[in-house]
């Protein structure tokens, strides 16, 4: 990735998670003006010591967005959630984080001129999707149409990295107990490295091309089941467990019963309606993101789950 030698001026929205943090070090370096958006001004603390860096605390409002996203000339959309109430079409925390925000995004957007939206969707998205998770990303993209100027959609598969709540989670899992009971191990994964999916994040902040909308399914160059990749977790970080595939009704028993324990959710039932759908580059080659050196979880993993 070759840094570019006019200044960006970008905001950011969901730039103090996992991905947020690295791409904003990352668009640091290239030189670039940084409005990060965060609706929890503590969480982003790592990056009040990074130049050309601005922290703005906003509401889920047109007004606040708008305020926000002044003097950007691009805005890039990394907001994504995995857990929520159930609802019709989906829950309340999913209709804030994946729909909402979209439709305040795209007003305050196109009241301030924005030339350009890059929105971090998933792969598996669709209108008649299982989960309400994949339902209501789908439903954000549907409101991008509305937006004036040009549309990056991007579909990763899961993300992983040191910072990552995937490899890490089942490392951490394995670390406690010595039996890993797991459903739906045979779903299908094809992990990216967070550092890939900035490289197509910067190529797309770079590219002017005119047309309107371009989607990118961003994946890594392997394929995996679930069952692979949590026993790569334990292998990596030295804890490796016994992972036992349960039956279905099981799953779902787990997923219920972890539903309803207090604290931070581990898994859901609209989790386990998510892996029904293979997260991987679809038929449709023309879609993929062409890496050049796409990175192996082979390559990094070890790097960073010997640590826990």
């Amino acid at each position: 990735m070759m840094p570019s030698n006019k200044k960006k001026s970008i905001a950011i929205l969901g730039g103090s998670g996992f991905i947020g943090k690295d791409l904003v070090g990352f668009l640091a370096k290239q030189n670039a003006y940084i409005n990060v958006l965060t609706t929890n001004k503590i969480n982003t603390r790592t990056l009040w010591t990074i130049p050309n860096v601005k922290i703005f605390q906003y509401q889920n409002n047109v007004e606040s967005i708008k305020k926000a996203i002044e003097n950007t000339e691009l805005v890039i959309n990394l907001v994504g959630i995995l857990h929520s109430k159930p609802g019709n079409p989906w829950g309340k925390e999913f209709d804030d984080a994946h729909v909402k925000l979209l439709k305040n995004l795209v007003d305050a957007s196109n009241k301030e001129k924005i030339k350009k939206i890059i929105h971090i969707s998933a792969l598996g998205v669709s209108k008649s999707a299982p989960s309400e998770y994949l339902r209501s990303k789908y439903a954000g993209e549907c409101i991008l149409q509305s937006f004036s100027g040009q549309i990056y959609l991007l579909r990763p598969s899961v993300v992983f990295g040191s910072g990552d709540s995937f490899l890490n989670l089942f490392a951490k899992l394995q670390r406690y107990s010595p039996i890993m009971p797991l459903a739906y191990t045979k779903a299908k994964f094809q992990p990216i490295y967070v550092q890939d999916l900035i490289e197509i994040i910067w190529y797309c902040v770079q590219k002017n091309d005119g047309q309107k909308e371009t989607i990118f399914e961003c994946v890594g160059p392997e394929v995996f089941t679930l069952y692979e990749i949590v026993k790569f977790a334990g292998i990596y970080s030295g804890h490796k467990a016994m992972v036992i595939p349960l039956p279905k009704f099981l799953g779902w028993l787990q997923a219920f019963t972890l539903e309803k324990i207090p604290g931070k959710t581990l898994m859901s039932r609209d989790n386990l309606r998510s892996l029904t759908v293979p997260s991987v580059a679809s038929e449709e080659k023309n879609l993929v993101f062409n890496l050049t050196n796409p990175t192996s979880i082979h390559k990094v993993a070890p790097k960073f789950l010997t640590k826990k």
